[in-house]
């Protein structure tokens, strides 16, 4: 479990970091879609090479099981981020950072539908305090949110959980064949975005080509990719729900981050904020941390 929650907080630092580079390329491109597709077609060309280096001998024990996994989180996964594009047009980076920490409670729902299992009393009140406190600390900017952005917020939530429970199909179908956690996680993210990436290939043909927005794309794409390589081992190690308990500290990290890039004079990147925010976002962020031990606590019971 140690090993699971330190895959956790290491994809949620990771995804924190892609989160702003996202934001600046977002004032670059006025188009979420052409960003996306640039995006994803580097993640193909980091990720391509990999695929035969990471396929188990023998290829994938669960081959069905693993190509049915990886259609529905291509189809998912498109949507959702197609959704948190369009939402970063309402919302600052660190404060979607933080709503994104609601996709416990619309994970939890849709887990527990799915595999019928509900969650104890000590699992239900940590989702809870995590979901409280992601919302709690980052919750500071300016300016009225119009109902789209409530709208595009929710479609990814439930696009993201839905991503979420297929990537842990399609890891444990990997490791079916007694494969090693890592390589499961590495065959699964370099199989999976390589095919995204060759889905949007074409998408370049449809747009002017920007090569200044191009190159931007690439540390966005490195960023996501380590992070999904963490979180995969994650959620193959703690299962979906307790890992979006961990991932939601990402508005821990992005606080932290903003404070950081507040000190080196750049600002651009997010909202400013006073003493009194930082308080506040210091309380959620310890509220984060009990959430994250309660969890714990009660998957060992």
């Amino acid at each position: 479990m140690f090993t699971g929650i330190l895959c956790g907080l290491a994809a949620a630092f990771c995804n924190s970091l892609g989160f702003l580079v996202s934001a600046k390329c977002m004032k670059i491109c006025s188009n979420p879609i052409r960003f996306l597709v640039y995006a994803h077609v580097w993640m193909m060309i980091l990720t391509l090479p990999l695929v035969w280096f990471f396929l188990p001998e023998g290829g994938i024990a669960e081959l069905r099981a693993f190509l049915k996994a990886m259609f529905c989180f291509m189809f998912v996964f498109f949507a959702g981020q197609g959704m948190f594009f369009m939402a970063l047009r309402y919302f600052e980076a660190s404060k979607l950072s933080s709503l994104l920490g609601l996709k416990i409670i619309v994970l939890t729902l849709i887990y527990a539908f799915l595999k019928n299992s509900i969650p104890n009393l000590y699992q239900i009140l940590a989702i809870i305090l995590s979901a409280f406190a992601a919302v709690m600390i980052n919750w500071s900017g300016k300016g009225k949110i119009l109902t789209w952005g409530w709208i595009f917020v929710f479609a990814v939530l439930v696009c993201y959980s839905f991503s979420d429970i297929n990537e842990t199909a399609m890891v444990l179908s990997v490791r079916a064949g007694n494969v090693g956690i890592v390589q499961s996680a590495l065959c699964t993210l370099t199989c999976a975005y390589s095919a995204l990436g060759f889905c949007c290939l074409p998408g370049i043909f449809f747009f002017r080509f920007d090569m200044q927005l191009f190159l931007w794309t690439v540390p966005y794409a490195f960023l996501w990719l380590v992070s999904q390589i963490f979180l995969f081992c994650c959620f193959a190690l703690v299962l979906p729900v307790f890992g979006n308990v961990i991932l939601a500290c990402r508005g821990m990290f992005s606080v932290l981050l903003g404070m950081i890039l507040s000190m080196f004079g750049i600002r651009d990147l997010d909202v400013q904020i006073s003493k009194g925010q930082w308080i506040l976002r210091a309380v959620a962020s310890l509220l984060m941390i009990g959430a994250i031990a309660l969890y714990s606590f009660a998957a060992m019971k």
